[in-house]
């Protein structure tokens, strides 16, 4: 039998690395049981849900308030055709309308919109998980992807009118539109209820990834700044994760929010529908501005994910 007392020089080093490895083995086991552990007793909280509709509403309004200038800057750049919109000129657009509170334009139906959204998704992708690992059993990344998909877009899809309006708001001059309520009349009045759901199709096709390989990038993270820094990360380290996981998330679903955006904003103030579905979208675009054109996006970009 090998003693593994610290003596014996080189004779005794691999047995000293086997010790060590076994060690590291044994703690990760024991991180591991402690959040099943963990995640055991957060399952039976009857108050999990309602915390996730709270926590997510908050979160999603705050975080859209903070960034609606540079959400509407982006969607003005995405329904531009031809040369890029720069981050001066988008400015000099939104500051011609005259107040601050042109910058703003379309946050509260953005409000509106993301709190339930964002309620949604966590609470359903949370029960997803939950569900899946009820058995003890660990969640592979393809679930996390999949849980993340579905409940991003149940989210979306249950609220995606109120997007259509945001998008009205945020791309026309407030002379065009004066308000979420009168805007969501004259678009059933004029357009009919078809209009609320324009684009909703490359919106559920983007979404799908884009919540998919946010959550489980942003989950994959967690779990390895909870293991490195003993479950009690540093508060600027999970905000850099979720900034991190939603950056790659935008990127690759980017092509199909900009299509989105086009077909909601089509047809405003009485101009022609230039285009017929999805497809033609990517097909108009791909003729006048090539590929550079389903990534109409700068620096500033990155703060508004």
């Amino acid at each position: 039998m090998i003693s593994l007392h610290p003596h014996g020089g080189d004779t005794m080093a691999q047995p000293s690395t086997t010790y060590s490895i076994a060690i590291a083995q044994h703690q990760h086991q024991q991180h591991r049981q402690q959040q099943q552990r963990q995640q055991g007793h957060e399952a039976d909280d009857p108050f999990r849900i309602p915390k996730f509709f709270i926590a997510g509403g908050l979160a999603g309004a705050l975080s859209r308030t903070a960034t609606a200038p540079v959400d509407r800057l982006k969607m003005l750049l995405q329904v531009q055709e031809g040369k890029m919109m720069s981050l001066r000129e988008g400015m000099r657009v939104m500051a011609a309308e005259g107040s601050v509170r042109s910058f703003f334009r379309g946050n509260g139906t953005n409000v509106l919109k993301i709190a339930p959204e964002t309620s949604i998704k966590l609470a359903l992708n949370d029960h997803m998980r939950h569900s899946i690992q009820s058995d003890g059993a660990e969640i592979t990344p393809w679930q996390r992807m999949v849980c993340g998909g579905v409940s991003g877009a149940v989210g979306q899809g249950l609220v995606y009118p109120l997007d259509t309006v945001r998008t009205r708001l945020a791309v026309c001059h407030s002379t065009e539109y004066a308000g979420i309520w009168a805007t969501a009349a004259r678009l059933w009045r004029k357009e009919g209820v078809a209009a609320f759901y324009r684009g909703l199709v490359p919106s559920m096709c983007g979404i799908l990834p884009y919540a998919g390989v946010d959550i489980c990038l942003f989950e994959l993270f967690k779990d390895a700044l909870l293991e490195r820094y003993d479950g009690e990360p540093p508060h600027v380290a999970i905000v850099g994760t979720g900034m991190a996981s939603s950056s790659i998330a935008q990127f690759v679903s980017y092509p199909l929010a900009l299509v989105r955006t086009r077909l909601q904003a089509q047809g405003v103030g009485g101009r022609p529908v230039k285009y017929s579905g999805m497809g033609d979208v990517f097909r108009q675009t791909m003729a006048k501005e090539g590929v550079a054109g389903f990534y109409k996006v700068r620096w500033w970009w990155v703060f508004g994910v």
